[in-house]
């Protein structure tokens, strides 16, 4: 199944840009402001669409608003009231496939099932360690701006811990850890995603990610219908066949998932051999990664820094233990790639990272 492009119009996301512009115009935006160098009007998301069919739009089009809200926009809350009013009025059938799962764990799984339609932009990985749990964010759509990626992180746990409130009846004990600088409206944190200590929030971390104890996840919903989760599946699954709609990831997550196996199982994951096995030449297989402001041998060493990066800070590996499990000769080409990679030698990040 072809992976979907940032310039592939196969997002459902007409609600959800207008959610944007009418919280953005609210806030003294302009609309025409706001869809600047996306080539929509405002009268192309409100126009009733005879054929019942919603009005698709490309990643591209979807960050170019994200990108044009921040600029415009002061305050920083929409993208935490955004995702506060997402589940599940914003997800139609899936929403109420996702209120209907037996416990947290079944609606994450349901998340990562139908990502276009839950959170296009961006890709949900769950490892596990001991006795807890860590929701990995990365973008699903290639590299974003500083603005884009803290518009749709903030979009994304205000959403998460918005439906996790609402299915629990109480938040869980959370802990959040930040890719990017603290940010000014650090108080919207506190208010949006209900983090009682301010401490279960850390920015300047080297994954983007929430932690969780793993036996909260599997405490079971007593009001949860399977019977009416199982009913919205399949009235999505005719609907889909209606639209000859399938439920792609997108070509970045296809690629990445391509080099996760080949480097965990050891084998040759060379440009040229990934070409090779999506069907394209390795000139195409560059040109499509530029378009998404992304090199092959960058994709590879942020995977490898990500794995390298879990295994130290949460698992506590010894750097030999890292170094074998990437497949390096020795531990000094090992730290030597990771000092390329984060700038700073394993020890060092041992040193300065405070993990909870």
């Amino acid at each position: 199944m072809k992976g979907y492009e940032r310039h592939d119009e196969v997002l459902n996301t007409q609600q959800l840009l207008l959610s944007i512009i009418d919280l953005a115009t609210q806030r003294g935006a302009h609309p025409d402001k706001l869809l600047k160098g996306t080539k929509l009007f405002y009268n192309d998301l409100t126009r009733v669409n005879v054929n019942k069919k919603p009005v698709t739009c490309s990643a591209n089009t979807l960050l170019t608003v994200i990108e044009n809200c921040s600029k415009l926009v002061k305050g920083n809350e929409i993208s935490f009231l955004l995702g506060r009013r997402y589940f599940p009025s914003h997800l139609g059938l899936l929403g109420q496939a996702l209120m209907n799962c037996r416990h947290l764990a079944d609606m994450l799984r349901l998340c990562q099932c139908f990502q276009l339609d839950c959170f296009p932009l961006m890709n949900l990985t769950i490892k596990t360690f001991n006795d807890k749990s860590y929701l990995i964010f990365q973008s699903a759509v290639g590299k974003l701006s500083s603005n884009q990626q803290i518009f749709i992180t903030e979009f994304m746990l205000s959403a998460l811990l918005g439906a996790m409130k609402y299915r629990c009846g109480e938040l869980p004990e959370l802990k959040i850890h930040l890719d990017y600088a603290k940010v000014q409206h650090i108080e919207q944190y506190h208010v949006h995603l209900n983090m009682n200590n301010h401490e279960n929030i850390q920015f300047d971390q080297q994954i983007c990610m929430l932690t969780i104890a793993s036996k909260q996840l599997y405490l079971p919903f007593n009001d949860s219908a399977n019977s009416l989760k199982v009913l919205a599946l399949q009235q999505m699954r005719q609907v889909a066949k209606l639209n000859n709609k399938h439920y792609p990831i997108s070509f970045t997550l296809q690629l990445i998932r391509y080099i996760n196996q080949g480097l965990a199982n050891n084998v040759a994951v060379s440009q040229e051999c990934c070409a090779q096995h999506f069907g394209y030449s390795s000139a195409t297989l560059k040109r499509k990664l530029a378009s998404h402001s992304l090199n092959y041998q960058g994709i590879i060493d942020n995977i490898r820094s990500q794995q390298a990066i879990f295994q130290l800070i949460i698992c506590h590996d010894s750097n030999e233990k890292i170094a074998d499990a990437l497949y390096f000769t020795d531990v000094s080409n090992f730290r030597k790639a990771f000092k390329r990679w984060t700038g700073m030698t394993p020890n060092s990040m041992r040193e300065q990272q405070c993990f909870f």
